[in-house]
């Protein structure tokens, strides 16, 4: 059963929102489809790897394979953000189906100066930033048409462009490094470039509960530093209901698998939640997210002037204020969109 959320009816402070509204009264076969949909991004990865894995043993295309795995390791498209992003890809009908599966919708309380750079700071992480890909990699919840001149790219780690085929499927959706020298060289391109940060990173994964959202931002300031360095607008967004479509295994400080998990974050700079959700036959069981809305509300620009070295000072003050916007949204919203939240928002670090 999807969650309850009270929605009926025009929104004090919400501008326009996307166009989908949640539908309980699917037929069978559009539910089978929006759950393709979500499946076959969630195995993305392996199947773009195994993919290559049979084309290198099956099939005598060798040679071009090797010249290809050269080229990987040397072309930095990622970084360089030289653009070769596909509108139409985007734009596909499985990415509506993905977004319908949830549902999964925008809502803007602001409008934005096509001729400024943004950042955008997404929160929560949740378990695997879902909303993120459905709201701003994909078209499925209709960025565009709520933000136009707005050309977002969203942020990953390095090592997922040194996974044959797999890179091309993400350039292909303006996805890019999360690296300084990606961030400043996409806002460095021209008027309406922005970036999305899953701000809380591998650390905020693993404090994910239905329910609750914990955040890791008191430490963070790379991103105020970055605004600053390129002149950028920082745009907090909140995802209500990010959190909810897993569940996570007991992982408190102290149990072993929060050790491991330490260790393997440490190490790779990425953490493994374990977590689970419902089956693609049941739902009861599985690592298919449960069909939960998420309602992302991007807030108002905070614009800030462009300086090489801001003081600390205006560092941890612009944090503050940042802060300070991102719990006035969820203040705001929070009896909206998420009235059976067990915990209020809680900064963890």
């Amino acid at each position: 059963m999807q969650e309850k959320t009270k929605t009926a009816g025009p929104i004090p402070g919400i501008l326009e929102s996307t166009t989908v509204t949640p539908k309980y009264n699917k037929s069978h076969l559009t539910r089978s489809v929006e759950a393709l949909a979500v499946f076959l991004h969630s195995v993305s990865l392996t199947l773009t790897a195994s993919c290559f894995t049979i084309l290198w043993l099956f099939l005598p295309i060798w040679p071009i394979l090797l010249v290809y795995v050269g080229w990987l390791f040397y072309d930095d498209a990622f970084v360089t953000a030289k653009g070769r992003q596909s509108l139409w890809l985007r734009g596909a009908a499985p990415y509506h189906w993905f977004c319908h599966y949830f549902p999964i919708r925008l809502h803007k309380t602001a409008n934005l100066d096509p001729k400024r750079n943004y950042i955008f700071g997404y929160h929560p992480h949740g378990i695997l930033s879902l909303g993120a890909f459905g709201g701003f990699v994909t078209e499925g919840a209709e960025f565009s048409k709520l933000f136009p001149g707005i050309n977002v790219s969203v942020l990953t780690l390095n090592s997922n462009f040194y996974v044959p085929l797999y890179r091309d499927y993400l350039l292909a959706l303006n996805v890019n490094s999360v690296s300084k020298k990606s961030c400043v060289n996409i806002l460095s391109r021209g008027p309406g470039e922005s970036v999305v940060i899953v701000i809380g990173g591998a650390q905020e994964s693993l404090l994910s509960r239905p329910g609750q959202n914990n955040l890791v931002l008191k430490k963070r300031l790379g991103f105020v530093k970055l605004a600053y360095l390129t002149g950028s607008s920082l745009v907090p967004c909140f995802a209500f209901g990010e959190s909810d479509i897993f569940e996570q295994v007991n992982n408190n400080p102290g149990t072993r698998i929060y050790k491991f998990q330490e260790i393997i974050k440490k190490l790779a700079g990425f953490t493994i939640p374990f977590f689970y959700g419902r089956g693609i036959l049941n739902k009861s069981f599985g690592l298919m997210p449960w069909r939960k809305p998420i309602n992302i509300v991007v807030g108002e620009p905070l614009d800030l002037p462009k300086k090489s070295n801001p003081t600390s000072q205006e560092l941890y003050e612009t944090q503050e204020e940042y802060i300070r916007r991102l719990d006035e949204l969820w203040n705001k919203y929070k009896d909206v969109f998420v009235p059976e939240r067990v915990k209020e928002l809680h900064l963890a670090a």
